[in-house]
């Protein structure tokens, strides 16, 4: 499907849908519209509106950490300004003086009373060998994926975020859609193959052999 078919049938603007799927978000307008999209956009593809709805607002927020849900996200902090004035400005630099001295008598203290342990030993760690036989999908950008058994059965139907992968033996006679052709890559066991096409073409139907 390309995106004016899909604009055709939901009633989004081409652009809207490629800045949602690309998460730029300067290229949208106000969140409550964007949400409505996210959700129409969501029911075209037979997704949960509410899933993805509430996994775009995650995306949005900090788009550099697309695939990383389950890290916590950074939260600046708020720049303290020192108020006008010589008299409060020293006695605010007067207590911080104070408080990192005390600070760092009570860090000598407890780093004195802690036992320092062994690291001259090193612990044996397992390596799981990668099955030579093994095909792996990865997503390279954002990109609408549907994956068929070779019977025409869909697995998969739906967008992939960066990073996102998914993964079959070889001669399953599978066959991968996308959107974005030169967004999905493909790996036999720890060989990197490359592309399944090129950037911003879709695909159809490629048999992963």
């Amino acid at each position: 499907m390309t995106l004016d078919q899909i604009s055709e049938n939901t009633k989004i603007r081409p652009d809207f849908l490629n800045a949602i799927e690309n998460l730029t978000k300067d290229e949208l307008p106000s969140i409550g519209y964007v949400l409505g999209y996210v959700r129409s956009y969501a029911k075209y593809l037979d997704m949960d509106g509410d899933m993805v709805v509430a996994r775009y607002k995650i995306d949005s927020a900090v788009p550099e950490n697309l695939g990383r849900r389950n890290l916590p996200h950074f939260v600046p902090q708020r720049k303290i300004r020192l108020p006008r004035g010589f008299v409060p400005a020293t006695s605010v630099i007067a207590v911080a003086a104070m408080l990192f001295a005390w600070y760092g008598t009570q860090t000598e203290l407890q780093a004195a009373s802690v036992e320092v342990p062994d690291l001259t030993v090193a612990e044996e760690i397992e390596v799981t060998p990668v099955d030579p036989n093994m095909l792996t999908i990865k997503a390279l950008a954002p990109s609408w994926v549907q994956i068929k058994d070779k019977s025409g059965r869909v697995l998969i139907s739906r967008i992939f975020v960066t990073g996102e992968t998914w993964q079959t033996p070889r001669g399953s006679g599978v066959t991968l859609s996308a959107r974005d052709g030169g967004a999905i890559s493909l790996l036999v066991g720890e060989e990197y193959l490359g592309t399944l096409g090129n950037r911003g073409v879709a695909i159809a139907d490629v048999t992963l052999n």
